[in-house]
Order: structure tokens, then C-alpha cells, then sequence
């Protein structure tokens, strides 16, 4: 399919990074090759010819995924001028058009080929924000100055209806520097977000499921070395529990895969412990060896709900009451079903997946959504109460210091800029150490994230896809990274 799979995105949403703002040109060729991209989208010369003369044998081999996504741009703007090329960051440029019949600027990314970087493998249309035109601090500043600067960044996206949402900027002492709620929570009754307004987290709650698994295991009820088949021991795929350990699971190397897209998935079927979804996936083979890769996975979380609630006698839901929110006073956090009335609970606003580039409306998220989230994501929250999370999760009110930096600290055996349970990359020397969730076409995106060293801590929750929180959470993390304790 032309555009990236809104599943698989909302599954990997965590580990998307942004463009840096650096204009430097990298596309192969530059404007000649962009100009070329741009008359093929037209339809003004052939896409053959252009895949022959620009993209690598790789590249070419993807022709008809070119020719559809190039097709269906072409019938949703109506054709577009070629505006410029930019770096895209590692990997990825950036092919600039502004649509004809719109009269909007957006921006295409085109993915050079890695074994000949001097041709072109890939093009992906997904909508996605313009870069901030602003300074973006990455120095100490008081206290005003980065509220002044911490407010341009975010009324800069709002501006653009880059952003709807909720942020929220805490200080190590634990004054509140920022916060602010821009957009509406539901269009229909024109209700507009406020600080309180509760927003889906997404995957998030990855984190959340990490520390229930810390918890037991300084209980001594878990370790990471754990088999899965010592925990359920009537798991449909024998030699896989015999394989997969709690670290596997924790850092996404069991060879579980993302759970929407099996065929016996049903989101809106009803279910009262995360054990019932088992059936939709675990008698599957692994798709590789535990522990001889790494790729995203919501089914790894799941098995840990069912292995928490093997282990403890109760749902997932139960002990996370007990083991956060509680002890936290996460009060208005929570994991609610579809069908429920929820004060507060703002609904998402997706661009359909049919609409590559963001040309139309968005449209509400009830479709999209399942009926309640579990170990792997869904929840529901606001900024106050997931910033109060990871500021006792620093000072060790949720788990030991050393069961924090264990779950937090980088992990050498799994996915890249992740620990066992939670994203970590470094920004300014500095580690900054959370969670994320959305994806594409979902109406959900948020990041939470505080910086290790200092406790600077931020949550922003959105109501639109990703990638438009992530763009200002990046230049949120870069300015905090800098600030002193």
C-alpha cells in the first residue's frame, strides 16, 4: 500500500523520529531530481522513466507502489508545484510541493536507497507538520524565558492546525513552568480542551505494564530470566514459552508480532482479563528466534498482562490501580470502554488512511479505537497525572532506583533508543527517559518524558496523528535537555 500501514504505525510510533531542522539539500540530485518527482506526480513525463533514471534497482523494483502513490496524489491535489528539497534527517529527505487545487504546502519523504545513497529507494506520503520556522533554545534560561519560548513553539503548530492537545512543563522542584490546552476535545458539542481533559495514551502503557513486571520481580515473584512457560504454562505455542523470557518480552526480541493485523483481531469484542486475547495470536510460529532480533510489539505487552495476572490473581487493570495509579494519585487516569460516558475524555481526529497527504477533514476516531485498552496501550490520561508518574518513578516511589535504571537505561539486547519498557535517547548529553503513543490516520499521539539527570519532566497529549505531537515534543525535549536542575 502506498501509504504506511495506520496499525504498524500506531505501533511503532515510539521510535518514529522527526526531521532536524538543518535545510542542507540531501536528495540525490537535488532540485533536478525533485522537479522530476514532482512532473511524474503530474503526470507530465512517465514514472519508469524517472524510477530508471533516479531510483536504485531496489527502488525500481517497488514501481508499482511509486505509480499508485504517485497516482493518488495526483488525483487529490489536483497536481502540485515543486517548491524545494530539504534534509529529512538520517536516511530521509524531504520533497516540498505546494497542491493545486488546495493551495496547501506539504511536505513527501523520499528515502535514498542505504546501499546506494546516491539513488532513491522509497516515497512515503503521510500527512505530517511543517518544520518550526522559530529558534528552538538549547541553552540554560530562566524560568520566564522558556515559558516565552516553550509558548511560541506550541502556538506556532496551533497556527498551522498542526496541534490539538494538552502540554504540560514541570520543573525539578516541581512548579508547574508551562501548561496550556489549545483545540477542541469534542467538535460535535464544541467542547475545547482544557488541562483536565483526559487523552488516549496509545502505547504509553507499555511503561506502565514494565513496572507492574519490575515490581514483582523485586517482589520476587518474576525475573527477567523467567520462561513464559513458567508463568502460563498452557500457552498454545509450547516451544515458543519454553523460549521466550520476561527480558524478551520487555524489549520487544520475542518474535511476537503487532496484534491488529491477525486475522482473529476483533478491537470491539468485549474482554475482562488481557489473558482472553491470547487466542488471536499465540498458537502463531514466532517470526524469528527470541532474542535474535528486535522488532515492536503489542502481542509481547499483552503476554505480559496475562503473565501479571497469572502471577498475581487478579486482572492487569486491578494491579495497575494498586502498583501506580494509587500509590501516584493518577485520579483521573484510567482505561474505559467504548460505550462508556467519561467526563473529560476528548475524542481523536484522524485524517482517513485513504487521504496521504492531509488534503481533507479530519474526521472522529470511534472506528479506529478498540474496546478498552490493556498491557500494550489504550489508556486514557492527562498531563498532570503522567508527569506525576515519571517524577515518582525518578524519585523511586514506584520501584527502586536501581529497578528504575534498569527498566529506563538503554537496553543493548533489543530495539534501538529503548530500555525494557520504555523509550531512552539522549538530547544535549542528556537522557531523556518515557513514553509515547499514536500513530498515523489514529487521532492519537502523545509523548511523556522527563530528563534523568535534572527531573525536568513534560507530557504533551494530542488529539491529532503522529507525527504532529512528535515534531514538538523533539524541540520540547531539546530545550529541557539544556536547562540546569
Amino acid at each position: 500500500m502506498p501509504a504506511l500501514s495506520r496499525r504498524g504505525l500506531l505501533a511503532a510510533l515510539p521510535l518514529l523520529t522527526l526531521a532536524p531542522r538543518a535545510f542542507a539539500a540531501p536528495l540525490p540530485g537535488g532540485d533536478v531530481t525533485g522537479r522530476a518527482l514532482v512532473a511524474a506526480l503530474n503526470g507530465e513525463s512517465d514514472v519508469q522513466a524517472f524510477l530508471a533514471a533516479h531510483a536504485s534497482p531496489a527502488g525500481q523494483a517497488r514501481a508499482a507502489r511509486w505509480t499508485e502513490t504517485l497516482q493518488r496524489l495526483r488525483a487529490a491535489s489536483g497536481g502540485a508545484d515543486y517548491v524545494g528539497s530539504f534534509d529529512g534527517g538520517p536516511g530521509e529527505a524531504l520533497v516540498r510541493i505546494r497542491t493545486r487545487r488546495q493551495k496547501v504546502v506539504r511536505d513527501l519523504l523520499v528515502r535514498p536507497d542505504r546501499d546506494a545513497p546516491e539513488r532513491l529507494y522509497d516515497l512515503i506520503a503521510v500527512p505530517r507538520p511543517l518544520p518550526y520556522a522559530g529558534e528552538v533554545p538549547a541553552k540554560p534560561l530562566s524560568r520566564p524565558a522558556l515559558r516565552a519560548a516553550l509558548a511560541r513553539r506550541v502556538e506556532a503548530a496551533v497556527a498551522q492546525d498542526a496541534f490539538s492537545g494538552v502540554v504540560r512543563v514541570v520543573a525539578p522542584d516541581g512548579a508547574v513552568v508551562y501548561e496550556a490546552a489549545h483545540g477542541l476535545a469534542n467538535r460535535d458539542d464544541g467542547v475545547r480542551l482544557t488541562p483536565d481533559s483526559r487523552l488516549h495514551l496509545g502505547s504509553a502503557d507499555k511503561s506502565f505494564t514494565a513496572l507492574i513486571v519490575g515490581g514483582l520481580i523485586e517482589q520476587g515473584k518474576l525475573t527477567f530470566d523467567t520462561r513464559l512457560i513458567d508463568v502460563l504454562p498452557d500457552y498454545p505455542n509450547a516451544e515458543a514459552a519454553r523460549a521466550i523470557t520476561v527480558r524478551h518480552l520487555l524489549s520487544h526480541s520475542a518474535g511476537l508480532g503487532t496484534l491488529w493485523d491477525r486475522p482473529l483481531y476483533d478491537g470491539r469484542k468485549p474482554y475482562r482479563r488481557v489473558a482472553e486475547l491470547l487466542p488471536v495470536f499465540a498458537a502463531e510460529p514466532l517470526l524469528y528466534a527470541p532474542g535474535s532480533r528486535a522488532a515492536y510489539s503489542n502481542e509481547g505487552f499483552v503476554v505480559l498482562g496475562a503473565a501479571i495476572e497469572a502471577v498475581t490473581g487478579t486482572d492487569w487493570w486491578t494491579q495497575l490501580d494498586q502498583r501506580i495509579y494509587h500509590p501516584v494519585g493518577m485520579v483521573r487516569s484510567g482505561h474505559f470502554t467504548l460505550d462508556q460516558t467519561v467526563p473529560g475524555r476528548a475524542v481523536g481526529y484522524r485524517y482517513p488512511p485513504e487521504d496521504l497527504l492531509g488534503l481533507g477533514e479530519r474526521q472522529p476516531n470511534w472506528g479506529f479505537l478498540g474496546w478498552r485498552g490493556n498491557s500494550c496501550g489504550g489508556g486514557y490520561s492527562t498531563v498532570a497525572d503522567m508527569t506525576a508518574y515519571l517524577r515518582a518513578l525518578r524519585a523511586g516511589k514506584i520501584v527502586s532506583p536501581a529497578m528504575a535504571e534498569t527498566l529506563t537505561g538503554r537496553n543493548t539486547g533489543g530495539l534501538a533508543n529503548y530500555g525494557l519498557g520504555f523509550t531512552h535517547r539522549t538530547v544535549g548529553g542528556r537522557t531523556l527517559r518515557g513514553h509515547g503513543g499514536g500513530g498515523p490516520t489514529s487521532g492519537i499521539e502523545g509523548d511523556t518524558q522527563i530528563v534523568w539527570e535534572t527531573g525536568w519532566a513534560y507530557s504533551i497529549l494530542g488529539n491529532y496523528d503522529a507525527p504532529f505531537v512528535t515534531a514538538i515534543s523533539r524541540d520540547i525535549a531539546t530545550m529541557l535537555a539544556a536547562q540546569d536542575a
